[in-house]
């Protein structure tokens, strides 16, 4: 039995946010999102820049291992693009992207995620989240030092510990998922694992056709507050032969390939003056809010979800959505026809019910636990390191740099090992800069280390080069 990914995106804004910093790529044979950060330090750049170079990996083929393998050296290149991008326009400086994706050899999916954008599985029924979050909260979950349903409204649900932002020490995840005729995968944002639970999750996707399992998600979303980026791609596993004939073919399907970057005029053409992103192929149909009152209500009662019952619209409502798919497939919808009528009202409300009490927990956690909190982010703080200059020698520093209200938050790591004797002179210019600029890691101690361990090689490197060049031979380029 031969079977193949047919792919559904969609991309958007949110109700907040006025920019949207999400790209990805979607084929019959690659699934990508990318949730980039840094505001004004250009997180649609990262993401987009990531977006432009792992969509070559678009039907690779070979073993599993070598697939992963692939992928591994795809986001290291990536990542030193970022490192060079950011040398050349320090403006971009504490730019960074999740990436979660997959690519389908026909059998399994091969993985590659870092971030907190998430994969999941949905077959015969029940949801299996395949990635795990690269997170502060993630890491608290882990320890046992809170509950999952906490993290999502945990003052630091943001702070993420790895991410491709250009940095050396990249440490993301690799590995595969099986997958069958009949399963449905999911790859998102955190504008939708960050606002709205597994189990909510789950009952949107339960729906057979997965237009309308987009649709309840994003409904969702928007119900939960749409405070980020909402970026979601489903791809129904199927098998060839069980195509409908009506457009369906192996063929056509190819027709689904897209890249998608939901703004592309906002990015600077300085920076990426190559840019070939198109947009068409992006699910622009509005949400049903009765279908999600369905989901809801039968959430709140217990009741088991038929997908084929609880889920699917009336026929007159069917009809009505198709006329709102077809027209909406091509273009976003206005802020006008966005607030017009009843149905749109529900769409973008930004504070339920639900929502104004969880934001009321909030305010009363944040009045009532100032002394937590800060207590949190001490741990936090005591918790990072970075590579930076002193006395003309690369060291370790552990905090955070800078300071906060004048108080300075970090200090020389103290190791009974010593200090790097690496001097910055015996580095290249590029190397020098991003020291002395500060090389924020993560992993901790150990991800610090194996930084240095990079610059020390590079040291020796650079050593042995002005040992060999003779004494009457120009100045390299490179400070070596």
């Amino acid at each position: 039995m031969t079977i193949t990914l047919r792919p559904l995106a969609h991309s958007e804004i949110g109700l907040v946010r006025k920019t949207n910093q999400d790209s990805g790529f979607v084929s019959t044979t690659m699934l990508l999102v990318a949730d980039g950060m840094g505001g004004a330090a250009a997180g649609d750049v990262a993401s987009a820049v990531a977006v432009r170079e792992l969509r070559r990996l678009n039907n690779t083929s070979g073993t599993g291992e070598e697939i992963l393998d692939t992928w591994r050296e795809a986001l290291e290149s990536v990542n030193l693009d970022m490192a060079n991008l950011i040398i050349a326009n320090p403006r971009l400086d504490g730019m960074g992207t999740t990436i979660c994706g997959g690519i389908f050899d026909g059998e399994n999916l091969h993985i590659a995620h870092i971030g907190d954008s998430r994969g999941y599985l949905y077959s015969q029924g029940a949801l299996t989240q395949f990635t795990h979050d690269h997170s502060y909260v993630q890491s608290l979950v882990d320890e046992g030092k809170i509950e999952a349903s906490e993290a999502m409204i945990h003052p630091h649900r943001s702070l993420l510990l790895k991410v491709l932002n250009g940095q050396p020490s990249l440490q993301p995840d690799f590995f595969s998922v099986e997958v069958k005729a009949g399963d449905r995968v999911m790859f998102c944002s955190d504008g939708l694992c960050g606002l709205v639970t597994d189990e909510d999750i789950a009952l949107g996707l339960a729906a057979e056709d997965p237009g309308v399992a987009l649709h309840n998600l994003i409904g969702l979303a928007h119900d939960a507050g749409g405070t980020d980026n909402i970026t979601i791609v489903i791809a129904d596993v199927v098998e060839i032969k069980a195509l409908p004939s009506s457009g369906d073919s192996p063929e056509n399907l190819g027709d689904h390939t897209i890249t998608f970057i939901a703004d592309p005029d906002t990015l600077d053409q300085e920076i990426l003056p190559v840019m070939e992103f198109k947009t068409s192929g992006l699910l622009g149909a509005a949400c049903d809010p009765k279908i999600i009152s369905r989901v809801k209500a039968a959430k709140k009662t217990g009741q088991k979800l038929n997908p084929k019952l609880a889920l699917k619209p009336s026929a007159k409502e069917s009809s009505k959505n198709s006329d709102a798919s077809a027209s909406s497939s091509t273009r976003e919808l206005s802020p006008a026809e966005a607030t017009s009528g009843e149905t749109e009202s529900f769409r973008y409300s930004l504070l339920s019910k639900k929502r104004r009490w969880i934001q009321l927990f909030i305010t009363l956690l944040i009045l009532g636990g100032l002394g937590a909190a800060a207590w949190g982010v001490r741990t936090y703080v005591f918790n990072q390191y970075y590579i930076g200059e002193s006395g003309g020698k690369v060291a370790i520093y552990q905090g955070l740099p800078g300071d906060i209200a004048g108080i300075q938050t970090s200090w020389l790591y103290e190791d009974p090992t010593p200090q790097p004797s690496i001097k910055l002179t015996d580095l290249t210019f590029n190397s020098r800069d991003r020291v002395k600029s500060h090389i924020i890691t993560t992993g901790g101690i150990d991800g610090a280390r194996a930084t240095v361990k990079q610059l020390e090689e590079e040291s020796k490197k650079c050593q042995e080069r002005r040992h060999s060049r003779l004494p009457d031979a120009p100045a390299p380029l490179d400070g070596c």
